[in-house]
C-alpha cells in the first residue's frame, strides 16, 4: 500500500506519495488511473519538448523524480506542479560557487554552517531549483539556477520543502504554479 500525502497551498491541494523506482511509471499511471477515475495508459502521456510529462484533457497535472531507487510522485486537479528530490551524499559545492544567486552562496560558504548542514542547504536549494523549473519552465542555466530559491515564492510559483517518510536523508521540494 502507497500513502500519499496532501500538501495544501494557495493554488489548492497537492497530493504527492513516495515509491520504489523499480516500474514507477506503471504505479505513476495506477495511481493517476485511481484518483482522476479514468483508465490512464503510456499513450495518454506526453513530452513537452524539455521532456516534462503531460496528460492532455485529463485534468489534471502530474510530475515526477527519483534519486537511488526512490520515486516521489506530485499531482494536482487545480495546480500545476514541479517536484524534484535527491539523496544527500557528499558532493563538490563548486556548482553552487559558480552558478548560485549570492544569497545562497553567502548562505553556504560565509555563514559558519557545519559542513554536514551546509550539504544539506546545498540540496535543498538544489531541488528548489530543479521543482520551480520542472513546473513552470524557462532556461535552467542562467535562469533558474542563478536565481535566489530562498524565498516561498520564485517565478510564480510556491515552494514546499517535504519531509520523506525513509531513513536516508534526502532533500525534497514541491512547486506549485496556477494552471495556465
Amino acid at each position: 500500500m502507497i500513502t500519499q500525502y496532501e500538501l495544501n497551498t494557495a493554488y489548492g491541494t497537492v497530493h504527492w506519495c513516495v515509491l520504489p523506482v523499480k516500474n514507477h511509471l506503471d504505479t505513476i499511471l495506477s495511481i493517476l488511473s485511481t484518483a482522476s477515475g479514468m483508465e490512464l495508459s503510456r499513450v495518454d502521456m506526453r513530452r513537452t519538448p524539455d521532456g516534462r510529462p503531460e496528460f492532455p484533457a485529463c485534468g489534471f497535472d502530474a510530475n515526477w523524480t527519483h534519486s537511488k531507487d526512490i520515486c516521489v510522485l506530485a499531482y494536482s486537479f487545480t495546480a500545476k506542479v514541479g517536484v524534484d528530490i535527491e539523496k544527500l551524499r557528499p558532493r563538490a559545492l563548486r556548482i553552487a560557487e559558480r552558478f548560485f544567486a549570492k544569497e545562497e552562496t553567502d548562505l553556504l560558504f560565509r555563514s559558519n554552517l557545519a559542513p554536514d548542514e551546509s550539504l544539506r542547504q546545498f540540496y535543498r536549494i538544489w531541488c528548489r531549483k530543479e521543482a520551480v523549473f520542472k513546473c513552470v519552465g524557462g532556461s535552467f542555466l542562467g535562469g533558474v539556477l542563478s536565481t535566489n530559491v530562498l524565498t516561498d515564492e520564485v517565478n510564480g510559483a510556491i515552494l514546499a520543502d517535504i519531509q520523506l517518510p525513509l531513513e536516508n536523508p534526502f532533500a525534497a521540494t514541491i512547486a506549485v504554479a496556477p494552471l495556465v
